[in-house]
């Protein structure tokens, strides 16, 4: 459980980038600079590399919660239960994989437009766009050390790249929120069926 000290470094944390992100989505990322974020959150640009060690790790701030949700989810899979059976649910559940959201919310305006404001930034920035690529190279070896299979990671990520991308296409066309997730679970589903078959064992 955490302290008073640590609750608060993760709400001064969490502010920041909350911030930098409207202020990216607005703007544009590469227009935005560290020293604009730090006066809209009242804090000098030393706090934010205090918590930041990138304008990147601004916009992914989540990164680290994600790839331990990925870790602890094959770490607690049942005995005999695939790697890749047990990352099923949470790839083709909700709209933002590993973080607990199903589709549903997809269906409230509010969170359509937040996620859809937060990927046009996104696919807007070539930074970001290289930035996830890295992010996403970084998960295979955590994910072969959990999973016991290099191949197997390195696929899965594959997975997870052409998700991120199906996903983000069709909310940058404005699909409704059931069109969105039949081309989730269309065009990713055989992914996971064919990793699974590849990895039965």
């Amino acid at each position: 459980m955490q302290g008073l000290r640590e609750r608060k470094k993760a709400a001064t944390r969490q502010a920041i980038s909350d911030i930098a992100t409207r202020l990216f989505e607005r703007s544009g990322f590469e227009q935005v600079t560290v020293a604009e974020i730090a006066a809209a959150a009242g804090v000098s640009v030393k706090t934010v590399f205090n918590y930041f060690g990138s304008k990147e790790e601004l916009f992914f701030d989540r990164e680290e919660e994600l790839l331990e949700n990925m870790l602890s989810t094959l770490r607690d899979r049942p005995a005999g239960m695939t790697p890749t059976a047990a990352m099923r649910p949470a790839v083709l559940g909700g709209p933002m994989p590993f973080i607990t959201c199903r589709w549903a919310e997809l269906r409230r305006p509010e969170v359509y437009a937040g996620i859809r404001a937060f990927l046009a930034c996104e696919r807007a920035s070539p930074a970001l766009t290289a930035r996830r690529f890295v992010i996403a190279q970084t998960w295979v070896a955590p994910l072969a050390a959990e999973a016991g299979s290099a191949a197997w990671a390195a696929m899965f990520v594959g997975a997870l790249n052409l998700r991120a991308q199906v996903f983000g296409d069709a909310m940058l066309e404005r699909r409704t929120p059931g069109t969105v997730e039949k081309r989730v679970r269309t065009e990713v589903g055989p992914a996971l069926d064919a990793l699974e078959r590849g990895f039965a064992a």
